[in-house]
């Protein structure tokens, strides 16, 4: 029996605490749209077998698109060769195309996991988003009688199955001062001190992805070793990430967050020039979020997207956490609203950063 078997759904807190306990058996489902977070959960994971000696032996790759739920129980009764524990990484699994016969059988193999066993399973952002069924039941066709429900009851008794054996964890971006205490604290790990306000300007200047933040902020303790880091050393050293600032602008535009895409236009310095610039961003952004949306809504997945219109997976992912509830009518007044207010300031004279302003006010409006 799991050592963790019938405990219910814990928090960020418990998996922390698990970590520092080192008492990580069990089952564990990552989802959400920190990327970044998610994946250094899920190395602390791996490394319980990768550790060892000999880690082909003690770490498997299982590939739930190809291999059946038998194949996974027959892997679960391997012992780990020269090492304490063992972990099986599930990975190509579909929420909406587990049955309930399959979902019953990862169920009673989840009880009984043995004490030296880990099983993860990490899904991307936008492949699983936080629902019992693992997908909008509105949006399900049926194929044939009973078949969608039979999805949906599926893959809602093989989340009650983690709840219970293990632990599920959302893995949501950090924002405000959080995501400042997190830059804070990166530059201290590394002996570098900073000036006031540079991690709030980092963020502002770089953009919030926490991976491209790790790499700005190794540069600069790299070029200002022996200093304390200033604003303008980051203006300097670090790459001025426009395109991730005006997504994280767009994503409260979205959210119908006037004062939040204030708050981040704030912090950039809106010249005549730069204004252009920024609306062409914006365009681009609110351009991919209706491309991705629609490939969501026909099943595909964010690899498949990616691949298919070239675009880093990375970029289709942070799109899908930027779309939330919107719909294709908002999306598309967005766009059509850029493309007047970009017509206009290129053809009248005017305030570019006060029509910048009540462009994002306007969008921020739709449907009020």
């Amino acid at each position: 029996m799991s050592f963790y078997n019938n405990k219910k759904f814990s928090s960020m807190d418990e998996l922390k605490k698990r970590v520092k306990e080192n008492k990580l058996n069990g089952v564990y489902l990552f989802w959400g749209a920190e990327e970044y977070t998610k994946d250094f959960y899920a190395d602390k994971l791996r490394k319980l077998a990768q550790a060892s000696p000999v880690p082909e032996f003690n770490y498997e790759i299982f590939d739930a698109e190809t291999r059946s739920v038998g194949d996974f129980e027959e892997s679960t009764f391997a012992l780990p060769y020269l090492w304490e524990n063992r972990v099986i990484e599930i990975r190509n699994l579909k929420p909406k195309r587990i049955t309930q016969s399959e979902a019953e059988e990862y169920a009673r193999i989840f009880e009984t996991l043995p004490e030296y066993l880990t099983v993860l399973i990490l899904f991307r952002a936008g492949d699983y988003n936080g629902s019992k069924t693992g997908s909008d039941p509105q949006k399900e066709e049926k194929t044939e009688e009973g078949k969608t429900e039979e999805r949906k009851n599926g893959f809602k008794t093989f989340l009650t199955a983690i709840e219970e054996n293990g632990l599920s964890v959302e893995f949501e971006p950090e924002k405000g001062e959080k995501l400042c205490n997190w830059v804070s604290r990166h530059f201290a790990s590394r002996g570098v001190k900073i000036a006031p306000g540079v991690p709030s300007f980092m963020t502002s200047y770089c953009g919030t992805d926490m991976y491209t933040l790790q790499g700005e902020i190794q540069k600069l303790c790299d070029a200002c070793e022996g200093k304390t880091v200033s604003e303008q050393d980051v203006r300097t050293y670090c790459c001025a990430n426009e395109n991730h600032v005006f997504f994280d602008v767009a994503t409260c535009m979205v959210r119908k967050d006037a004062l939040g895409a204030k708050r981040i236009l704030a912090g950039l310095k809106m010249t005549p020039e730069i204004v252009p610039m920024a609306m062409g961003f914006l365009a681009s952004n609110y351009r991919l979020m209706l491309l991705v949306k629609t490939g969501m809504d026909m099943g595909k997945s964010v690899a498949q997207i990616g691949t298919e219109h070239k675009i880093p997976t990375w970029k289709v992912s942070k799109a899908v956490t930027s779309l939330g509830n919107t719909d294709y009518a908002a999306l598309q007044d967005a766009i059509a609203r850029i493309a007047e207010a970009d017509a206009k300031m290129k053809t009248r004279r005017g305030n570019p950063g006060a029509a910048l302003e009540l462009l994002v006010y306007r969008i921020c409006m739709y449907g009020k």
